[in-house]
């Protein structure tokens, strides 16, 4: 038989107070029916809907653990609206990634390090080529490449000891990326 937690909105907040991790599972199961359904209906895979309930949850801990947090609305009302704004900035971003080419100065020269205009077919590849990589690594990229996040804010929602040693690994990370990437683009290798 299947056991629900009906667990209040203030107990999940006070849990998420307290470092427990084991709400995360709690709050991805009961916000997954809402989450994906507004995402695939709204052009996205279940895989984009995935990201963005992981997405939504990541910005409810660290909201809830800034000590400013405060609950004015429901915690699903809260989740979706997270959700529907990183899916908005998600389908810009892409948008405007499938277009004719990118200048070489995109989002101060990351992009163009990956030498290559990305269309619709490279943009999937990027993503499956993504999925090879640590766990680690894809977050870092993500958070730094597309979502342009500073290495000291890496740093803080990865865990990390310093910026320095996010900096490295998103070095390496990168290294390893463009290897995969190499493999289905040959003409990457050519200066």
């Amino acid at each position: 038989m299947l056991k629900l937690n009906f667990f209040s909105d203030r107990e999940i907040i006070k849990r998420i107070q307290t470092n427990d991790r084991t709400v995360l599972g709690e709050l991805f199961t009961r916000y997954q029916r809402l989450v994906f359904s507004y995402i695939q209906n709204h052009g996205g895979s279940q895989e984009d809907a995935e990201d963005m309930l992981q997405e939504a949850i990541i910005v409810l801990w660290q909201k809830v653990n800034s000590g400013t947090f405060q609950l004015s609305a429901r915690l699903s009302t809260f989740i979706l609206a997270v959700a529907k704004n990183k899916w908005m900035a998600q389908m810009r971003k892409r948008k405007r990634l499938s277009g004719e080419n990118l200048p070489e100065n995109t989002a101060n020269g990351n992009l163009s390090s990956l030498k290559v205009a990305l269309d619709k077919e490279q943009i999937e590849i990027v993503r499956e080529a993504l999925e090879q990589i640590q766990p680690v690594c894809k977050k870092i990229l993500l958070l730094f490449y597309f979502e342009e996040r500073s290495l000291s804010d890496i740093t803080r929602i990865l865990n990390f000891a310093n910026a320095d040693v996010v900096k490295s690994k998103k070095y390496q990370c990168k290294k390893s990326l463009e290897m995969i990437l190499r493999e289905k683009f040959p003409e990457m290798g050519r200066n």
